[in-house]
């Protein structure tokens, strides 16, 4: 499996994650698995996650797509899985009502990200969201 942490902006509509994200979150949980690699061959939306492994996942940004991989999320949340997910603080959204709000935990990120292959800082802001994790 990939250790990218999320794709390049030549491949899809968001960059990866920093690597200071990447190695804290590595501090504290161990080895991550990434079911959103850097790869249109991979399709982490169609495989079960691993239960043994947190899940650590940066999903395109891309109208439509993150939903997907919220409630994704959500769903092997449920079969047992640890996940910890970086996506856009948009708390006005359905999924983040339907699937994070009163189920997940949230972290909000002060400031804005640099991603990966970016010269500038997002143009939004990002927080974590936890679903079995303490």
């Amino acid at each position: 499996m990939s250790s990218y942490y999320g794709s390049s902006e030549n491949s899809h509509p968001h960059g990866g994650t920093p690597n200071h994200i990447i190695e804290e979150l590595r501090s504290q949980y161990g080895e991550l698995f990434d079911p959103c690699p850097n790869n249109p061959n991979f399709d982490g939306l169609s495989i079960e996650w691993p239960k043994d492994k947190v899940i650590y996942v940066n999903p395109p940004y891309s109208r439509g797509q993150i939903s997907k991989w919220v409630k994704k999320a959500h769903d092997e949340f449920l079969k047992g899985c640890s996940i910890i997910m970086l996506i856009p603080s948009y708390t006005d959204t359905v999924y983040f009502h339907e699937f994070i709000y009163g189920i997940a935990q949230i972290s909000f990120i002060k400031g804005r990200l640099k991603f990966k292959g970016y010269e500038k800082n997002a143009s939004f802001p990002s927080m974590f969201v936890y679903w079995g994790l303490e």
